[in-house]
């Protein structure tokens, strides 16, 4: 009884650190896509794409977070999720700012302002404000 047990919690154990695995790996691979689609956009240097990525992966950890933790509720206030989604928004362009030259900053705004405008049904597509996002990070439309 005590073995069953003990092999049944092993391969439970197994199971979730392959989940784990797979998720690590899905998000690295997400990371690595949109780091090398901005060095190809914006002409990066080795140097600044190394410092994306971290700066990257920490913006989907939070917003999965954000998203996972709503996931679950029946009803969700989805300005208030906006809100919060544009706030991480802020924080990774101010990142990024640091980073990139204010030409590639202004680049990959535009960029993604015409992404949210194509994807109007995104969850961070746009607030109830009209903002728009500006390379000095202080109006963004998400």
């Amino acid at each position: 009884m005590v073995r069953t047990c003990l092999a049944f919690l092993l391969v439970l154990l197994m199971v979730m650190n392959t989940a784990v695995f797979a998720q690590e790996e899905d998000l690295r691979s997400t990371v690595d896509y949109k780091v090398n689609k901005m060095q190809k956009e914006l002409h990066l240097t080795d140097s600044q794409a190394d410092a994306l990525g971290p700066i990257i992966k920490d913006y989907m950890v939070k917003r999965a977070a954000v998203l996972e933790e709503v996931a679950g509720q029946g009803i969700v206030d989805h300005v208030s999720v906006k809100r919060t989604l544009k706030g991480l928004k802020e924080q990774e362009y101010q990142q990024l700012s640091r980073v990139l030259s204010a030409d590639q900053m202004k680049k990959w705004i535009d960029k993604e302002n015409l992404m949210a405008t194509l994807n109007p049904d995104s969850i961070e597509s746009s607030v109830d404000d009209d903002t728009t996002l500006t390379a000095s990070g202080a109006n963004f439309k998400f």
